[in-house]
């Protein structure tokens, strides 16, 4: 269970520093996959 919690903390992570990075990107991407 130790490295499924360190994978997961490690993914956050990596999610964070991405929607920080590419928060221009998601938002586009978002409004296309709505319409």
């Amino acid at each position: 269970m130790n490295k499924k919690v360190i994978g997961g903390a490690a993914a956050a992570t990596a999610v964070v520093a991405l929607v920080k990075g590419f928060l221009p990107d998601i938002r586009r991407y978002l409004r296309i996959r709505r319409m």
